[in-house]
């Protein structure tokens, strides 16, 4: 049998249009039967989502190493496969085909915390439309995401989980849409992103609220007394009260500005007292993580009690230069959930936030020579005291290319066997979302369960 081998456009023209369905303010279309809204049960709880933009190859990162496997491999990514001296063994799992695992070696942080009980893989994720085999995706019987293998497409259904649509609205921003449904325009989104403007976090009356990792953004003179302060702040508070009731575009422009500062207030009082003890690298992802983690605990101060937070930790599409810039990257990431994760127990907060990460798609497991190219199922992270740790969710595939593969549709292009509505059903629940509302948020989700089986992976006890 000849292997396949399908070019990014040939991936791309095999995804057909989808309708997409428009969302009711009112009646939105998760709305479950009766037009009763999303319900998510109060809890002190904290979503923390690191997208790893770019398409991380996390076959690289969560690699096989008992002797059968590795050595497929190794055979398979060529120049690109890591030996097993060079991997960090995860000691004590074994998964039900025999299979052990090891980290790159850029990852002690991550290695140890899955030690510790308090981090997990899941693996062979990705967006999907219903359950795909080898055989309908050659013969174009499959329904696939629309633009498998496309940055801009992937990156956005990690966020709605919606492969069938291109949407603008994600399910974080359904949780705003149920807990926040009459915030004022002065209170803190409980949505809080990093990474400004994102799908994830947008709801259908609810947007994200944007800090750096500096915190949030308004005007600010010092409290030095000063008659240059004083003037600067006399003229800033004169521009505020102006009124533009002829020029509509100038009076939506000063509106918006006395939300963003009403907010920038609000946001400054509730955290300037709260101290962050752990040391966290320079980095700007560890520093946005910091941020986060002040923010949780300033939660009260804010008037908030469920919170989710969006970081963007770009550069991953490493067609080139694979091994070296990987390295570096990943080591910014495990130190950056070393330190996150310390810094939660050391606050008393390790046991409401749960920290994800996503990428736009795995990559193929063949090397184009220096790096690789657009993939499809990929490895992901899971990290938090709730969660079950030091485990391998989901089926880790054959990594071999040979025709009996039946995952690789070309080049090492791997069909999930897990969706990311699977993954996200988890956190869902959670956070606090009832069982029987997660086919709300995640319409898809239902075609994942086997006979018999649920389609929960039980990432929680």
């Amino acid at each position: 049998m000849a292997k396949f081998a399908l070019s990014r456009r040939q991936f791309i023209q095999t995804g057909a249009a989808a309708g997409v369905c428009s969302m009711s303010r009112t009646a939105p279309s998760f709305a479950l039967p009766g037009g009763t809204s999303l319900s998510i049960a109060p809890a002190r709880k904290a979503l923390v989502f690191i997208m790893l933009d770019g398409g991380n190859d996390s076959y690289n990162m969560l690699v096989p190493i008992d002797d059968i496997h590795h050595r497929q491999y190794a055979e398979t990514r060529s120049n690109l496969a890591h030996s097993k001296k060079e991997l960090l063994p995860l000691e004590g799992y074994t998964d039900a085909n025999g299979r052990t695992f090891g980290l790159h070696s850029a990852m002690p942080e991550v290695r140890d915390l899955f030690d510790q009980r308090k981090l997990s893989f899941v693996t062979n994720v990705g967006p999907m439309i219903e359950r795909v085999t080898k055989e309908s995706f050659l013969n174009g019987s499959a329904r696939i995401p629309l633009g498998l293998l496309s940055h801009a497409d992937q990156f956005k259904h990690w966020q709605t989980s919606r492969p069938d649509q291109r949407l603008n609205k994600g399910w974080f921003g359904y949780f705003a849409d149920a807990l926040q449904p009459s915030k004022s325009e002065h209170e803190i989104a409980m949505n809080i992103s990093l990474a400004g403007n994102n799908i994830v976090q947008n709801g259908n009356s609810s947007l994200p609220y944007a800090i750096t990792e500096k915190g949030s953004t308004g005007f600010y003179v010092t409290e030095e007394q000063s008659i240059l302060n004083e003037t600067i702040k006399a003229s800033f508070d004169k521009l505020m009260s102006a009124s533009y009731d002829g020029d509509p575009f100038k009076e939506t422009y000063l509106n918006l500005t006395r939300t963003a500062q009403a907010q920038h207030e609000v946001f400054k009082a509730g955290t300037k007292d709260v101290s962050v003890p752990t040391a966290f690298s320079e980095t700007p992802l560890s520093q946005e993580l910091r941020k986060v983690a002040q923010t949780i605990k300033a939660s009260s101060e804010l008037g908030l009690q469920q919170q989710t937070f969006f970081l963007r930790y770009i550069g991953w599409d490493h067609h080139d230069e694979l091994l070296d810039t990987q390295a570096g990257m990943l080591r910014i990431l495990s130190r950056a959930l070393g330190e996150f994760q310390t810094a939660l127990i050391e606050m008393g907060l390790d046991d409401q936030v749960v920290t994800f990460t996503g990428s736009d798609f795995g990559r193929t497991l063949t090397s184009n020579g220096n790096g690789t190219d657009h993939g499809w199922g990929g490895n992901t992270i899971v990290m938090g005291t709730p969660v079950n740790g030091g485990q391998v969710f989901g089926d880790y595939p054959e990594l071999g290319l040979d025709s009996d593969n039946p995952l690789d549709v070309g080049n090492g292009v791997l069909i999930p066997t897990t969706s990311t509505d699977q993954l996200y059903a988890g956190l869902a629940h959670w956070f606090g979302t009832p069982h029987d509302q997660l086919d709300m948020l995640f319409p898809n989700l239902h075609r994942f369960s086997m006979p018999g089986q649920s389609s929960n992976l039980k990432l929680f006890g």
